[in-house]
């Protein structure tokens, strides 16, 4: 990979196929949340063979939860909405159709919002995920 922080869609499928590569930078999931990568953040996590799909799985709640959380000053609010709708529409995995039941609700009632579950990644690595 040759940048961390910019990393292709080829080098993050690459490094999400891989079973036995770490994340190559501290807190890495927040710089993918960052990168306009969603098709393939939703391609990614819905499939079953990817060994990293709890881990961009989180990425997806981590987007959603920190634009609720921030009050849709990082992400705009049409724009989450733009991605949960993408979602529906070609994605139906459960993984995903349950995260975008969980955001719609988050959307629905901001004041359910919870750090460990959104930004930490506990809905993607539960066990009903």
């Amino acid at each position: 990979m040759k940048s961390a922080t910019t990393p292709t869609a080829e080098e993050l499928r690459t490094w999400a196929f891989d079973a036995n590569t770490l994340e190559p930078i501290q807190d890495w999931d927040l710089v993918l949340s960052w990168l306009a990568y969603e098709d393939l953040f939703l391609e990614l996590a819905s499939t079953k063979s990817c060994p990293k799909s709890d881990y961009i799985l989180s990425v997806l709640y981590l987007i959603v939860g920190d634009a609720v959380r921030t009050e849709y000053r990082n992400r705009r609010r049409e724009s989450v909405e733009d991605l949960l709708a993408k979602a529906e529409g070609r994605f139906p995995a459960f993984v995903i159709r349950k995260w975008v039941k969980r955001s719609r609700e988050l959307l629905a009632h901001p004041e359910r919002f919870s750090y460990d579950d959104w930004c930490a990644g506990g809905f993607a690595h539960a066990s009903e995920a």
